[in-house]
């Protein structure tokens, strides 16, 4: 009867590992973009990972050499992460995060200030996750846009 106490305490352990690893990812990812560090974002994803975002659905690396432009024309940005819900197979190998976040980005000299091209977006991101040999990444992410106020980039309201 103790093998079996103790056998099921490591499972439950490897299971609470495996999702506080899953909800990092989306952690790190946002981290990766306030800070401008496209390594870090990068470093969240599978090698051959697809992103289906707000406005593009495309390969991992085509997706992020669109996305930075985009971020980078804002002096400062910021991703407030909010609710989760992850789940992870029983062999601890794959799994889903859902996230949701509310995605701030500043024009002018003061973050706060009342700028027309302000644009502050309410995203939930919906991660496919595996285990590889470097740790848990992203391997397919889409992206719903639930809400939107102010214009994005280059493209108006």
């Amino acid at each position: 009867m103790t093998y079996r106490r103790s056998r099921l305490a490591a499972d439950h352990t490897e299971l609470l590992w495996a999702e506080r690893c899953v909800r990092r990812l989306p952690m790190l990812y946002a981290r990766g973009v306030d800070r401008r560090d496209w390594q870090l974002v990068r470093s969240c994803f599978a090698d051959g990972a697809f992103v289906a975002g707000t406005r593009d659905a495309l390969p991992v690396d085509e997706y992020l050499a669109r996305l930075r432009p985009g971020v980078e024309c804002f002096p400062v940005t910021m991703h407030f992460m909010g609710n989760q819900l992850a789940d992870v197979d029983e062999g601890c190998r794959s799994g889903q995060v859902e996230t949701y976040a509310v995605a701030y980005h500043f024009q002018g000299d003061t973050a706060g200030a009342d700028h027309p091209d302000n644009l502050v977006v309410g995203v939930r991101y919906h991660d496919e996750v595996v285990c590889t040999e470097q740790g848990w990444r992203i391997i397919r992410r889409s992206v719903s846009g639930d809400w939107r106020n102010g214009p994005y980039p280059g493209r108006g309201t």
